[in-house]
C-alpha cells in the first residue's frame, strides 16, 4: 500500500511540473479543510471527531462535461465522545490518521460564460479512496491511552459522493460524504467499527 501511495505521489509531482506543456488537459490544485467523523459500533453518536483533510490534486478533463480527479491527502478520522453520549461507553475517543488516494469522477454543470474564462460552477463527484493507516490514538473512558491494546486494519477503502461549487475558475467550496467499506478493527470477532465522514474543504486549482 505504501508503494502504491508513493507511485501516486510521484505521478502527482510529474503532472504539476509538466502542467505548462499539458495545460489544455491536466490541472493541479491544493486542498484544505476538515473532516467530521464517527465510527458506527463504538456506542458514541454524532460526527464529533474533528480532523484535518489536506493535500493536493491532479485533474484530467476527458470530455466537456466529465473530469477525473486523483488526490493525495492526509486525513484524520475517528470518533469522539459528545456531551449526550452514555458515560458507560468504553472509549472516549479514536483518532485515526491516514494517507489517502481518492480516485474520483466528476460531472460538470452550470456553465458560466460571463467572465473572461468559461468554466463550470458545479462539479458532482463520486469515487473510491484507498488509504494507509499512518498512526492512531485511542483513549478509554478513564482517560488512559490504550492504543497499544488495539489491532486496526492498516488499509482503508471508502466510497465517496460529493459536490463542489466553484466561485471562479480557480477557487471551489467542496462538501462530501464517505462511507468505509472495510471494518476499522482487524479482528473479525470484535465489535465492528464502520467509519462515516463528512468533509468540508476549499479547493484551489492553478
Amino acid at each position: 500500500m505504501l508503494n502504491f501511495i508513493k507511485i501516486m505521489a510521484l505521478t502527482f509531482c510529474v503532472f504539476i511540473f509538466s502542467k505548462n506543456s499539458l495545460a489544455q488537459t491536466f490541472e493541479a490544485g491544493l486542498i484544505g479543510g476538515v473532516n467530521l467523523s464517527q465510527l458506527n459500533g463504538d456506542n458514541l453518536a454524532g460526527f464529533n471527531q474533528i480532523g484535518l483533510n489536506v493535500g493536493g490534486r491532479v485533474a484530467v478533463q476527458t470530455s466537456e462535461r466529465w473530469k477525473w480527479n486523483i488526490d493525495i491527502l492526509f486525513s484524520q478520522k475517528g470518533s469522539n465522545k459528545g456531551k449526550d453520549d452514555p458515560r458507560s461507553a468504553p472509549f472516549d475517543s479514536y483518532r485515526l490518521n491516514y494517507a489517502e488516494v481518492p480516485i474520483m469522477i466528476s460531472f460538470l454543470d452550470w456553465l458560466d460564460e460571463d467572465d473572461e474564462d468559461t468554466y463550470y460552477r458545479l462539479h458532482f463527484t463520486g469515487g473510491v479512496s484507498v488509504g494507509q493507516l499512518v498512526n492512531f490514538k485511542v483513549i478509554d473512558v478513564l482517560g488512559q491511552d490504550v492504543s497499544d491494546l488495539q489491532n486496526f486494519n492498516k488499509t482503508s477503502i471508502d466510497l465517496i459522493i460529493g459536490a463542489t461549487y466553484f466561485i471562479n475558475p480557480h477557487i471551489g467550496i467542496n462538501a462530501q460524504y464517505s462511507y468505509a467499506a472495510l471494518d476499522v478493527r482487524k479482528e473479525k470477532q470484535a465489535q465492528s467499527l464502520a467509519g462515516r465522514t463528512l468533509t468540508f474543504r476549499a479547493i484551489y486549482m492553478f
